[in-house]
């Protein structure tokens, strides 16, 4: 039986292909009945040539002598294509046309963004009528490049929090915001599903339209549908007062965008305020696609911007389409006073971080993964409201 592999993201460059790749077992049967995540990831370097075939979200074979080989007939692809379609199926079932609480007069507002590694991991606390609510935007508990979990960190984040707004409960996860299905953005998830910290009583943000077919996140669905919580699709239709969605729009949603570029961008607003936008690995073909209208405003007055893509060129530079002034970068959406926010792990990738976003907002950076004196750290706290921040 050929070695068989699935495509979870490819980085193109001027002369190569770098490519991750996710070893799929040959049995993935008994795999699946204990809901693990495969985890044996590797880089590939792969030649030009075989650009055409090494594309995310597909099944390859690796062949030897550095040679792949489209492997959609195989039958693990099937059997996970499969379960994929059926789970997405029964998902759609849940989707339901709740009344969702809006929250205004809030009292104090943080954020939360744990070091895990090369991934994103972010929570929002906020209090009103003296009840406090936690959401989460995105959430890897492991780093599948250096093959290491980070859930001491994530650990170690909600403990604090709880001591800090003296939580006689435990901790339960309100919303679930997901920006896009890579799994440095949800493999955390199924962890705080496990710990009961997420519930039925949970309210996911999950985008049912991908056709990102993995078995690992198959795992997230299979997990999410067995909750039977309510699923919310992310498209700027279904925003609210507090979460606004500002892409995609469900009119031009393209499927046959790579999954960052359809990565849905979450602004955080209470009491008329834009808080925070967070905008996954959204890269520039994405960004060419917003609607301006809904991007100008909140971006341009936003207090805080998670950077995209972990800090890489790809998701900072703009096409000069906007019709207010012309923006060549991110920096140039946003005023002088946001205050960007960088998730992820230096050099975990080429070209992370890059040194024109590094350049671009000249020492304004705030780092999960270290502090201002580059001191390695397990999360960085920030109070929105009085605008001062520390890491831990």
């Amino acid at each position: 039986m050929k070695d068989l592999y699935y495509i979870e993201s490819v980085r193109q460059f001027k002369e190569s292909t770098m490519a991750l790749l996710q070893y799929i077992p040959k049995n993935i049967k008994k795999w699946e009945l204990a809901n693990r995540d495969f985890k044996w990831y590797v880089r590939k370097l792969v030649d030009p040539r075989w650009k055409e075939v090494i594309r995310e979200g597909t099944y390859v074979y690796a062949l030897g002598n550095e040679e792949y080989q489209i492997a959609n007939e195989d039958l693990r692809v099937s059997q996970i294509r499969m379960r994929y379609g059926g789970l997405v199926d029964s998902l759609v079932q849940t989707q339901r046309e709740l009344p969702q609480d809006i929250f205004d007069n809030i009292s104090i507002l943080y954020t939360y963004h744990i070091n895990v590694g090369h991934g994103n991991h972010s929570l929002i606390v906020f209090k009103v009528n003296n009840r406090v609510h936690i959401w989460m935007v995105d959430c890897s508990d492991y780093d599948f490049v250096s093959h290491r979990y980070y859930r001491a960190n994530i650990d170690n984040c909600l403990k604090y929090i709880k001591q800090k707004f003296q939580l006689v409960d435990p901790i339960h996860i309100d919303v679930v915001m997901l920006t896009h299905p890579h799994y440095d953005h949800y493999s955390g998830i199924n962890y705080y599903i496990y710990n009961k910290l997420i519930d039925k009583h949970t309210v996911a943000y999950v985008n049912l339209k991908y056709h990102i077919a993995s078995h690992n996140y198959n795992n997230l669905l299979s997990n999410l549908n067995k909750l039977g919580l309510q699923i919310v699709e992310p498209f700027s239709c279904n925003s609210n007062k507090n979460i606004r969605i500002l892409y995609p729009d469900i009119k031009t949603f393209n499927i046959r965008l790579s999954p960052n570029n359809i990565s849905s961008v979450y602004n955080i607003w209470f009491d008329n305020q834009s808080y925070f936008v967070f905008p996954g690995d959204l890269e520039q073909d994405g960004w060419k696609l917003m609607d301006v209208t809904k991007c100008y405003p909140y971006m341009t007055h936003t207090h805080y911007y998670a950077i995209s893509h972990h800090g890489s060129i790809n998701g900072h530079l703009r096409p000069s389409v906007c019709p207010y002034k012309k923006r060549n970068n991110i920096k140039d959406c946003l005023c002088q006073h946001t205050v960007p926010v960088l998730m992820g792990r230096d050099k975990a990738f080429s070209g992370i971080y890059s040194s024109q976003v590094l350049a671009d907002f000249n020492g304004r950076i705030l780092y999960s993964e270290k502090d201002a004196s580059n001191t390695p750290c397990s999360f960085l706290e920030i109070d929105l409201i009085a605008n001062k921040w520390k890491w831990y």
